[in-house]
């Protein structure tokens, strides 16, 4: 299809894979050479144009790079973190050994090595580590004073080969670098950001008004902040970030955290006039005091992508139907989709003083639940000296009324949002129970035992229980035994049998509609149209090369002895 450059040979590519350098140009000139037989013409052709380039090798400015990628001007420090990263990716794969300015070859390295499928493509080398590359070049702090003259670049000859280039990513030693828990935060609030201004990558961007929320995301950010690092409470000040800390929170508990990253980064291959416009389920949301657009997207980083897909629907909101079991049942038992149960509070630190002198409706709950001994409890500085809780529970079943037997299938789960991120996963299905004879809500419990003068909870190993007031909760974390799995972030770094329970004060409940299966395949299909359609737009048709033969030679693909990109 089209005008194409060739393509070597599997045995062709073993060769250059094998092929040693002595010369960080003419590494760099290879790397750049094959970056170009990854993309199309019209890919390269819009590449070029959104940077206003004729050559590849032209050098792209601060100002120019911050315009594109649609930085406002206030947030200096976000806009050096970022082409930072991208100047060490750009000297790929000499990440740590050339100090290049970022040029159109550059930008184009940078768009391929974070994408997973491109990134694969490009370097055909199995299990490449793209966590480990990126926190190299968030790490990694290029300067002009560091800059090797071309006097000692000549001096020091020391042959590598391609593969042995990639493998050790220039010699760099991941475990011994770190980021500033400051520059991570920023980093992570323009992420969440990027879920809402770029949500696929043909979308229109340019919406500077949601950096207007900025705090708002950057709350959220630090929740996802204490999930790496937990030391870190309100000050980032003195606190890193280590690469195991990054890796292991992104592959456990925020795995869609990277997507908008690889969007925006997709975007430099359209043109602003094949780009649409998107909508995504922020408006819906406008009225909630806890589903905000920020919590939204930081649900986004472990929940499917039908999150921005589809409207959110409001089914109940505690402040405004009041704080009763009957109202709940009254707006969501008639919802036959997927929902969401949001709560959140205040957590309870002392129990026994707030019992006795603030809330005897606390005491009388405490008669009724067997609280975790404050002696068997281990909670890290996260818990301790954060107060503020809040719980997600993904509920795939319609709900109903189970005074004796559960509903929920194999995909619900607790999501704790706040003070950190983690997933507690059920292992089997029947796992919550909606009491309406005094019993409450339970995920994770049995059914409490209710008799006409008394009433006993029986809380799971993992679990989230609500008295029947919709007043108190409590998360319970007791290791394996339960319907529910120990905390997938907890079970990575082997803290599993660190027991805590939280009591909180319930502040806000909200239960929100997903949509349909229907709804939803609908909706995929239409995104999936409008990202072929993206596409077609983009084509240029190669046969009638009188017509478009000044683009082409324009990207540098015809003329001159050219050929062109493959297709």
């Amino acid at each position: 299809m089209g005008q194409s450059s060739s393509t070597p040979s599997s045995n062709e590519e073993k060769s250059s894979n094998l092929r040693k350098f002595t010369n960080n140009g003419d590494v760099l000139a290879y790397f750049n050479h094959k970056a170009q037989q990854q993309v199309t013409v019209p890919e390269l052709v819009s590449l070029k144009g959104n940077l206003q380039i004729e050559d590849m090798n032209t050098p792209i400015s601060h100002k120019s790079l911050c315009s594109v990628l649609h930085f406002p001007q206030k947030h200096t420090l976000l806009s050096g973190i970022v082409t930072n990263m991208l100047r060490v990716l750009s000297n790929f794969p000499l990440m740590n050994s050339s100090y290049e300015p970022i040029t159109g070859y550059g930008l184009l390295k940078c768009i391929l090595l974070l994408n997973k499928g491109r990134c694969g493509k490009y370097l055909k080398f199995k299990s490449y580590d793209q966590l480990k590359l990126l926190f190299i070049s968030l790490s990694l702090q290029k300067t002009d004073k560091e800059e090797l003259s071309e006097e000692n670049e000549n001096n020091v000859k020391k042959e590598r080969n391609i593969k042995q280039i990639i493998a050790n990513f220039d010699d760099v030693d991941s475990e011994v670098l770190y980021v500033p828990a400051d520059f991570m935060l920023q980093f992570l609030s323009w992420l969440l950001i990027l879920s809402v201004e770029c949500p696929t990558s043909n979308s229109k961007m340019g919406n500077s008004k949601i950096y207007d929320q900025w705090d708002s995301f950057k709350i959220s950010a630090m929740n996802l902040l204490r999930t790496m690092n937990p030391d870190v409470v309100s000050n980032t000040e003195s606190h890193l970030i280590t690469f195991d800390q990054f890796s292991t929170s992104i592959r456990t508990v925020m795995p869609n955290l990277l997507k908008p990253l690889e969007n925006l980064m997709e975007h430099f291959f359209y043109l602003e006039n094949d780009l649409v416009n998107y909508d995504t389920s922020l408006s819906s949301v406008r009225d909630s005091r806890i589903m905000t657009p920020a919590l939204l997207t930081q649900l986004s980083t472990v929940l499917p992508r039908e999150l921005f897909i589809q409207k959110l629907q409001s089914l109940y909101i505690g402040r405004k139907s009041g704080f009763s079991m009957r109202s709940l049942q009254a707006k969501v038992f008639k919802w036959m989709a997927p929902s969401i149960l949001i709560v959140s509070g205040t957590r309870i630190t002392n129990s026994d003083e707030y019992a006795a002198q603030k809330n005897p409706r606390y005491r009388h709950f405490l008669e009724e639940f067997p609280k975790l001994k404050d002696s068997d409890q281990k909670m890290d500085a996260s818990y301790t000296n954060k107060k503020k809780t809040t719980f997600a529970v993904y509920i795939d079943d319609p709900w109903k009324v189970t005074n004796k037997d559960y509903f929920g299938d194999m995909n619900t789960r607790i999501i704790q949002i706040s003070p950190r991120q983690d997933i507690y996963k059920v292992n089997r299905k029947g796992t919550i129970y909606f009491n309406t004879i005094g019993g409450g809500i339970g995920i994770g419990d049995k059914q409490p035992l209710i008799k006409p003068a008394s009433k006993r909870f029986i809380p799971g190993n993992v679990s989230l229980t609500f008295d029947s007031t919709l007043e108190f909760a409590v998360f319970r974390h007791t290791g394996y035994g339960g319907s529910l799995e120990p905390g997938s972030l907890s079970v990575e770094r082997k803290e599993e049998d660190s027991f805590f329970e939280l009591h909180f004060l319930i502040q806000d409940v909200e239960v929100w509609g997903c949509g349909g299966e229907k709804e939803l395949e609908e909706q995929m299909k239409q995104m999936a149209w409008e990202e072929a359609e993206s596409k077609r737009r983009q084509q240029i048709n190669l046969r009638s090369l009188g017509e478009d033969r000044a683009l082409l030679e324009m990207a540098g693909l015809v003329g001159q002895n050219r050929g062109g990109g493959s297709m």
